[in-house]
């Protein structure tokens, strides 16, 4: 049977649907990198910049065939690799973020050697719970930037996977 939920490379023709997941203004507000609005061209551009980024690892979640969802790492520092996710309005409350991260954490294109680290703004409590659900565990109150702005947010540590 096949499984509900896979990861796969973003493709140009994913940018409509990109555009209109994330150009929700409550999925824009939990993260801190997605400008809102967020346009077709915004997401032409994301999707195109994901091609040449040889260190952020952004990959497109289907649920049931239909994409819902990102999920990606990048380098946090030479000991660990930082985790991000949005997931499409739509699709809240489904558990897709816990399964779409977990899914990531056990793929072979993770590096399971490092510690995983995440930054999650202190009132967005799902994405906390996503954490919490794959096994990271508070550390620390800190700041995300966003628009120019320092926003207090929570810092989890999921220790080493590999070792």
């Amino acid at each position: 049977m096949q499984s509900e939920l896979t990861l796969r490379s973003f493709s140009k023709e994913d940018a409509e649907t990109v555009a209109t997941l994330v150009g929700d203004r409550d999925v824009s507000r939990w993260t801190s990198s997605i400008p809102y609005p967020y346009t077709l061209q915004d997401a032409h551009h994301w999707i195109e910049r994901l091609a040449a980024d040889t260190e952020r690892q952004s990959f497109a979640v289907e649920y049931r065939g239909e994409l819902v969802s990102c999920v990606a790492f990048w380098p946090h520092d030479g000991d660990s690799v930082e985790v991000g996710y949005w997931v499409g309005k739509p699709y809240w409350r489904r558990g897709i973020a816990s399964r779409a991260l977990h899914t990531l954490l056990a793929s072979s294109a993770f590096p399971a050697d490092k510690t995983v680290v995440a930054k999650v703004m202190s009132d967005n409590r799902g994405s906390q719970k996503v954490l919490l659900n794959n096994g990271f565990s508070y550390v620390s109150d800190c700041s995300i930037s966003k628009n120019g702005k320092e926003i207090e947010a929570k810092f989890f540590v999921k220790e080493r996977l590999g070792s």
